[in-house]
């Protein structure tokens, strides 16, 4: 069978060579593709989780879904207050029990508006513990500065960022010059001032990572309204008031009615020596001790911790803290590296979905053209399948040879289409592609684009090919074996 579909196939060169050479450049163009996309999702991850999110993180709960950047849910009106991790010192002292973990990191985050003189422009903004921060996000790059100014009020500026200032004011920043952090929520305004410590880049930059301000973590706590008395609830009442209850007072009919009962028109005076003086009341007005102690800011609060595994399993991580936090009753949200990043990896990943969307059709393209050239190449031939039906070949024989000739053909064009994709992309992984436009920059994660062979990517490709010629046989062989031997028989 499969030497009589060859000999078919090689009798009928310019069809076969046209139809190979339609499939070979559709597969060389998905295969392409794909590693180009490999490289995106390689280039996302790594620009993420080494220089924003870590392996993994850990959040408070929270009745709205967050990452680093805040709410997840776009709010116009107002930001919504990351909540501060509970009881972190007692979690953070199992961390570096935990098999996975290699480094880790807290941080604080808030969303603000970073004001320089007459500049102003909204920022996220990281309050970092500087020790731990770089060594988790290792794609951080120092252009400017010491980072052991972020323990003293010191500010660090994205250089993209510093670079939108300085053009705005006309003079480079210098160490030591004042910048402004202010934000507005709930109905407070808070305004924290600190200084330009420095200046730090990513390897891998992007328009979301280009915003990046991080800063002293107590200037961030300030703004964030981190104090002793955050999210604490009213004071608890004494064990009387508790059970005192209003319907209580009015229970008894005719004590209520005694209450008003004798109700004289005149008022009456009387000596009473209890309650304050005033003297006595400005000294307890004047006590600001406690009021003090619930407005200073809290120096254990933190919004997130990010850590780093080696492994570079980061699924595996993320199992593992979600293992320990459950064991210890941790109140917290373990996210990977995507939900960390929110919407920020989110919108790219979508971008992605389309450009798979728009892959499929072309497969879905592909196949029809396949088909509809079988199919012509089947009505040319109908003498031959008419004179083979009518020397007793039976359907199940038509069908085979059918199936075989497509399989065949279908499979040796769309390994040469792979192998050549193959070969190409090796070729452009060495160099790679520069990009400028941003949205490319934001896709790829990078200003280089390098297509990623992976053998899990040819795999998919070779059976993707399976799955085209298996498909593309189905309507020409219904029309092969329509074809009446009779009619055929009778034409000259």
């Amino acid at each position: 069978m499969f030497k009589l579909a060859f000999r078919n196939l090689a009798r009928n060169k310019k069809k076969t060579i046209l139809i190979g050479t339609l499939i070979a450049a559709g597969m060389f163009f998905l295969f392409t593709a794909n590693a180009v996309f490999e490289s995106s999702n390689r280039g996302l991850e790594a620009s993420f989780i080494r220089s924003l999110t870590g392996d993994a993180a850990i959040c408070a709960k929270s009745d709205f879904q967050y990452g680093l950047f805040g709410n997840e849910v776009p709010i116009v009106s107002s930001y919504e207050n990351i909540p501060s991790i509970a009881g972190y010192s007692d979690i953070s002292e199992s961390f570096s029990n935990i098999e996975s973990v290699d480094a880790w990191s807290p941080l604080v985050s808030a969303a603000a508006y970073l004001e320089v003189e007459d500049f102003r422009m909204a920022v996220p903004v990281f309050g970092v513990e500087p020790d731990s921060y770089f060594s988790v996000c290792s794609d951080i790059v120092i252009k400017k500065g010491n980072i052991s100014d972020l323990k003293q009020e010191g500010i660090f500026l994205n250089e993209s960022v510093a670079e939108k200032i300085e053009k705005k004011l006309g003079h480079p920043l210098e160490i030591g010059d004042e910048l402004q952090l202010s934000m507005y929520s709930s109905g407070s305004f808070k305004l924290r001032r600190g200084f330009f410590a420095g200046i730090h880049s990513y390897v891998s930059s992007s328009e979301v990572l280009n915003r990046v301000v991080l800063a002293d973590p107590t200037i961030v706590r300030s703004i964030a309204n981190y104090t002793m008395g955050y999210g604490t609830k009213e004071s608890e009442t004494s064990e009387e008031e508790d059970d005192f209850e209003l319907d209580a007072l009015f229970s008894d009919s005719e004590d209520s009615d005694a209450l008003f009962s004798d109700v004289s028109d005149k008022d009456v005076t009387s000596d009473y020596s209890g309650g304050f003086s005033i003297d006595e009341l400005e000294d307890i007005l004047s006590d600001t001790e406690e009021r003090d102690k619930l407005v200073m800011t809290d120096s254990a609060a933190w919004s997130f911790v990010i850590f780093k595994t080696e492994s570079g399993n980061s699924s595996f991580l993320k199992k593992q803290l979600e293992r320990e936090s459950k064991k210890n009753g941790w109140d917290v949200r373990v996210l990977d590296w995507k939900d960390a990043a929110g919407l920020s990896a989110q919108v790219v990943f979508a971008l992605q979905f389309a450009f798979y969307i728009g892959m499929i059709f072309i497969g879905i393209g592909a196949v029809i053209v396949i088909m509809n050239a079988l199919v012509i190449s089947v009505l040319e031939r109908s003498s031959e399948i008419g004179t083979m039906r009518g020397l007793g070949a039976s359907s199940g024989f038509i069908r085979s040879l059918f199936i075989s000739e497509s399989m065949i053909l279908t499979m040796s064009a769309a390994m040469t289409g792979i192998i050549a994709g193959i070969i190409f992309s090796l070729i452009l992984s060495k160099n790679g592609i520069k990009i400028e436009n941003e949205l490319l920059v934001n896709l790829f994660g990078g200003n280089t684009m390098k297509p990623v062979v992976t053998q899990s990517g040819i795999i998919l490709h070779i059976f993707t090919a399976f799955i085209i010629a298996s498909l593309s046989w189905i309507y020409p062989v219904s029309v092969a074996l329509k074809i009446n031997p009779v009619s055929i028989m009778g034409k000259d």
